[in-house]
């Protein structure tokens, strides 16, 4: 393993830990890490490496309108990057290289949170604040390095109203069990990405299998964990209204939907720009059948299309709010 390792980011608490867990690995000493990071790689095949940075100006960014859950809510991130090859991912588009990037300045993170949280009831807003974690990497399969979970779960819940999601395709949950002693927390939800079997297969390589998922989601159920389940991008494939319903009933019949804290669905969504370089770096994949541009600019899904995959999931789930993202 390679580990890149920002000289201002030496002697903080998590770089030290990771560090601890390797042995007889090299390591390179760098002034940014977007010096690595924003490297044009083409092709080529790269050594395994992580990156350990500090984040200069940890800001918390204010999600688009109509995103998920309403209210006020925001973006913020601890690390970089995702492990994953998800075809459709807009990672892919947004970052250069597959090297994971991790943050250790946590508590310039966590003051930024705290400033914020401050700022929006200082203001005489009193409903739900949401803190989306898992935008820019999934921070669950990287926990075992990054320690994310130890340190902003119990963070997260000195505050009054406020949920932070941390999203994931992965079954790793072992770190989220641990904290507290297996009792739930009640501000912080896990959700997990989920589709079927077929596209997981073909546009997912290198995710937990849906099985897995479905193990870990009944694990943390019945701790009464807050489990969200979230399913995206809704990809329009052949036969996709049978695939998907069947998908959904299978389900219903092995997780307790009931006990299920939130359904979020999205469509296959892209800006202009990502949409061009992801087409540059996979210019045969199908996925891009799939897709057209509307009249603000954004590439998605049909309208229409996305309106029938909304029918199926309130057929199958017809007790259960659905979320939806309208960007």
């Amino acid at each position: 393993m390679l580990i890149y390792i920002e000289k201002k980011a030496k002697d903080y608490e998590v770089t030290k830990k990771i560090l601890s867990n390797f042995s007889n690995n090299q390591i390179l000493w760098i002034d940014h890490y977007k010096n690595i990071f924003d490297k044009k790689i083409g092709n080529q095949i790269l050594t395994p490496a992580i990156i350990i940075a500090k984040e200069e100006n940890p800001n918390l960014l204010p999600v688009p309108n109509n995103y998920w859950y309403p209210g006020k809510s925001f973006f913020f991130r601890t690390s970089l990057n995702c492990v994953f090859d998800c075809e459709y991912c807009y990672l892919k588009g947004n970052f250069k290289t597959k090297y994971p990037v991790i943050f250790v300045n946590y508590e310039d993170i966590k003051n930024e949170i705290t400033n914020k949280i401050n700022e929006i009831r200082n203001e005489g807003y009193n409903n739900q604040i949401t803190l989306y974690a898992s935008n820019y990497s999934d921070i669950q399969w990287l926990d075992s390095l990054s320690w994310f979970n130890e340190n902003f779960i119990p963070f997260i819940e000195q505050f009054e109203n406020v949920l932070m999601e941390s999203r994931t395709k992965s079954a790793n949950i072992d770190s989220i069990l641990s904290i507290n002693k297996w009792i739930p927390f009640n501000n912080t939800e896990i959700s997990f990405s989920l589709n079927p079997k077929e596209i997981i297969s073909k546009y997912e390589k290198g995710t937990s299998p849906l099985e897995t998922r479905i193990k870990a989601i009944n694990t943390l159920l019945d701790k009464n964990y807050k489990v969200g389940l979230r399913f995206l991008p809704l990809l329009p494939v052949n036969n996709y209204e049978k695939i998907y319903s069947d998908f959904l009933e299978k389900l219903k019949w092995e997780i307790n939907i009931e006990k299920i804290h939130s359904i979020f669905i999205a469509s296959l969504i892209y800006n202009q720009w990502d949409f061009k370089t992801m087409q540059k770096k996979n210019p045969n994949s199908t996925l891009w059948d799939f897709v057209k541009q509307h009249e603000n600019w954004l590439i998605k899904i049909p309208d229409d299309i996305f309106e029938n995959f909304s029918k199926i999931f309130k057929q199958a789930f017809p007790k259960k709010e659905i979320y939806y993202d309208f960007v």
